[in-house]
């Protein structure tokens, strides 16, 4: 079986990974603020593109809260931005969020081909990881990356992710490539290596840095996020255990 990872994702026109496991990976922020909702018992997550989308949902369904952002901020008449911090079970429990956000949203619509989309984060890391291993597929890392470049923070949680399972995988030199970076991260710190990329760095300057923390506490969540008809939700019930991994090493 392969890991591979995509470092940013393709024009809309090409081919996404039919038939494999796609782990859609948005760090700053999309997918550790999904991750976050579902964790504090959001009902679902709706990716759209465009704001408007956003806003004919609500149109349509009513009771919704719109979240997401541009450019780090939140996106004028929504609800909410993209932050972890805003999506605490006291806002969203039991709601259904329709999120638009500049990168993530559209990588994990972009997996649509794929046998089983999961979204992934610092925040989930061993459930995207015993998952994915009890499954006989190829696995996909899509990296949102910012503004079509990639992102440093989004290659080293692809890299932790090979780091822990890919002893029984062949890898694909961008795989090697994001496991690397996680080596780079993993002597840093985390917290401190995110920071340092340039994503990190825009959000201590427009004054969001504090959810750099936020996006880089290692398994907060124990649960297991999936896009499945258009809709994110969790398909796992939280566990107890936890697997042992031996990360690999070079």
């Amino acid at each position: 079986m392969l890991i591979d990872v995509i470092l940013v994702p393709p024009a809309a026109v090409s081919k996404s990974p039919e038939g494999q496991i796609a782990v859609v990976l948005d760090i700053l922020r999309a997918s550790s603020t999904i991750v976050t909702a579902l964790g504090n018992q959001a009902l679902r997550v709706i990716p759209v593109v465009e704001p408007q989308e956003a806003f004919q949902l609500r149109h349509k369904a009513g009771d919704c809260i719109l979240g997401g952002e541009r450019k780090g901020y939140k996106i004028d008449g929504f609800d909410l931005g993209n932050s972890p911090a805003e999506y605490s079970e006291e806002n969203i429990a039991g709601r259904t969020i329709v999120l638009s956000t500049t990168n993530g949203t559209k990588a994990a619509l972009w997996a649509k081909e794929a046998c089983k989309i999961i979204i992934g984060s610092f925040l989930n890391m061993d459930a995207v990881c015993d998952h994915i291993t009890s499954r006989p597929n190829d696995i996909t890392i899509v990296c949102a990356g910012r503004e079509g470049n990639p992102s440093l923070e989004d290659m080293a949680c692809a890299g932790m992710i090979v780091s822990m399972i890919g002893s029984t995988y062949q890898l694909t030199d961008a795989a090697k490539a994001a496991w690397y970076t996680f080596e780079k991260a993993r002597q840093t710190g985390l917290t401190a290596f995110v920071s340092q990329t340039e994503h990190g760095r825009y959000l201590n300057e427009i004054g969001m840095g504090s959810d750099i923390a936020l996006c880089t506490n290692l398994n907060k969540f124990p649960i297991l996020p999936e896009l499945k008809d258009g809709a994110i939700t969790l398909k796992l019930p939280k566990s107890n255990t936890q697997t042992v991994y031996w990360p690999l090493t070079f």
